[in-house]
């Protein structure tokens, strides 16, 4: 049996839930059904539980080996003196995580390391000459580029270059990882289920009188005024929020904290309002839908995910003091769509998930393979 470790970061929920598309599809390929999957995440655990089926060929370990991004209380914006803080901290205890993690590794007879995106499990790996493949469209090392002073970052980029071999997803914009290949793909996605959407439509908007709103600014975001947005009196309007926005209304869907498919709803709505997170622009790009574009600037991750999408959407950057005064959404809508009809009359762009996900399954069970037949044709 081969046993396959997969560490996901669990800063917000789209390492998480890119990370579940991606082990539903690992768990159905007929090369791979001789694999057993530790998944090692932190506070996303619980989700990832519940989104994926009960199998014995699953179990869960709860580790905690990033600090993500540290934001000021109620905004938006990176608080550089805190990550500061809260990164050297982490820092010191680097060797200690490695060696914690290379220990555990070795108790459970790791045949694979896969991670999104966490620096430690590359170097625990190393040690034990166990092949590792990394899967983001970022790392933590480019990500804190802009915060933190390079010399901070070495060790990051110490674990980083033991990297075996790195999946790099639209937009990004890496140092060259994966010292023995590389493979690209396009965004992709968890899929649809049609009837669940067409059933959250019509509870929506019955009559079909309405713009519905999917509005996603993540699920490790707390903003303060939120409650201000001048949009939430549109009555023109049904907005669908996540668990965590703290607003309510006649015109306001909150999506229940223990409901996991939440593409169901976006695929329910008809324009998307969202930060640049890379889980929740994947799957408005595959379902074809016009988005506002939270802009906070000081985020390379973001920066590059827009520039990755800015011909593939109909969008609309806007800062949060834009957003917090946009009125008409029904216009805002009506010529993001135009524009959107107007790009694809032009532009001939596949979205079928499918095709980059097949290929990131390939490419993994290419390595299993290879190690299958370094070791004399026996399964790890």
């Amino acid at each position: 049996m081969t046993t396959l470790c997969f560490y996901v970061s669990d800063y917000g929920y789209g390492h998480a839930a890119r990370s579940i598309a991606l082990i539903r599809n690992l768990l159905e390929e007929p090369a791979l059904q001789q694999m057993n999957l530790i998944i090692c995440t932190g506070d996303v655990m619980s989700f990832m539980k519940s989104s994926l089926p009960a199998n014995n060929r699953i179990c869960y370990r709860k580790v905690k080996l990033d600090v993500g991004y540290i934001l000021k209380q109620g905004t938006i914006e990176v608080d550089p003196l805190e990550l500061q803080q809260q990164y050297n901290e982490y820092i010191e205890s680097f060797p200690l995580l490695i060696e914690q993690e290379r220990d555990f590794l070795l108790s459970v007879d790791c045949s694979l390391v896969l991670s999104d995106i966490s620096p430690v499990p590359f170097a625990s790996a190393d040690l034990l000459h166990i092949p590792s493949i990394g899967i983001s469209n970022f790392t933590w090392y480019t990500g804190y580029g802009d915060a933190l002073e390079e010399s901070y970052l070495a060790l990051l980029k110490q674990a980083y270059d033991k990297m075996d071999y790195f999946i790099s997803l639209a937009g990004s914009r890496e140092p060259s990882w994966g010292r023995k290949g590389t493979l690209e793909v396009d965004f992709y996605s968890r899929e649809v289920d049609i009837e669940e959407s067409h059933r959250i439509r019509k509870r929506l908007n019955a009559y079909g009188d309405k713009i519905v709103i999917y509005f996603s600014i993540g699920m490790s975001i707390h903003i303060a005024d939120i409650v201000e947005m001048e949009m939430w009196n549109d009555e023109q309007c049904m907005f669908i929020v996540s668990s965590n926005v703290d607003i309510q209304g006649a015109n306001i869907m909150r999506i229940p904290s223990t409901y996991t498919e939440s593409q169901n709803y976006m695929d329910a709505s008809d324009l998307v309002i969202t930060k640049p997170g890379w889980s929740t622009i994947s799957e408005a790009y595959q379902l074809r839908k016009p988005v506002v574009l939270l802009d906070r600037g000081c985020m390379p991750e973001d920066r590059n995910t827009i520039e990755a999408v800015r011909n593939k959407l109909a969008i609309h950057l806007v800062k949060w003091e834009e957003l917090k005064t946009m009125k008409n959404i029904k216009e805002e809508h009506s010529t993001l769509s135009n524009s959107f009809k107007e790009h694809s009359m032009h532009v001939d762009v596949d979205h079928n998930h499918e095709v980059p996900m097949q290929r990131i399954v390939g490419f993994i069970n290419g390595i299993v393979d290879k190690q299958r037949q370094y070791l004399g044709g026996v399964y790890l």
